[in-house]
């Protein structure tokens, strides 16, 4: 007589822990740099509505319209802001310059129309062309065209992502570059 048996073996037990940890150390080890990758694909995205839309502002309003990154703390305060010369620090904002000299001043007129979050600290973003990307009412750029690197490690260059800028005031997502960020 045979004797009925319930349960699992003990190779059929390890052999099934076996695969799962396989299967988890695979998941785990490409998720962080899929969510790198994610993450520059989001922001230049973004960047790339934020700065379609202040195109569309500047033609639709036949006004000039600036897209820089300006201090955070003088943006949630509505202060006047100047636009830094490095786009990693602070955030990237778009407002209605009534006086055109390229400074946020709310007692001049000046209005901000949008604002995007901060990058992540250990990101960063480059631009090649100047400190602000300034819209005349035709929609053309009167500042000069460039391409955004924006960088989600500061370790590595594998996830690097790019978005080009050009005079006629579009912007076209390029995708993965070669381009390192300084």
């Amino acid at each position: 007589m045979k004797s009925l048996q319930r349960g699992f073996t003990l190779l059929e037990l390890m052999v099934t822990l076996a695969i799962v940890g396989i299967v988890a150390v695979i998941a785990l080890w490409d998720s962080s740099d899929m969510l790198e990758n994610d993450r520059a694909e989001s922001y230049l995205l973004e960047l790339k509505r934020t700065l379609s839309f202040a195109r569309a502002k500047a033609t639709s309003s036949d006004a000039i319209i600036v897209v820089c990154s300006g201090n955070t703390g003088n943006i949630e305060n509505n202060s006047t802001n100047q636009c830094l010369d490095n786009w990693n620090n602070g955030s990237v904002f778009v407002f209605f310059d009534s006086n055109q000299n390229g400074v946020y001043n709310p007692d001049d007129g000046d209005i901000i129309l949008r604002v995007m979050e901060e990058i992540p600290e250990n990101s960063q973003l480059n631009f090649t062309g100047d400190n602000s990307i300034i819209f005349d009412t035709s929609g053309m750029l009167t500042s000069n065209e460039g391409k955004f690197t924006y960088c989600p490690s500061k370790a590595d260059n594998d996830n690097n992502k790019q978005l080009e800028v050009f005079t006629s005031g579009t912007a076209l997502y390029v995708g993965t570059t070669t381009d390192v960020c300084n």
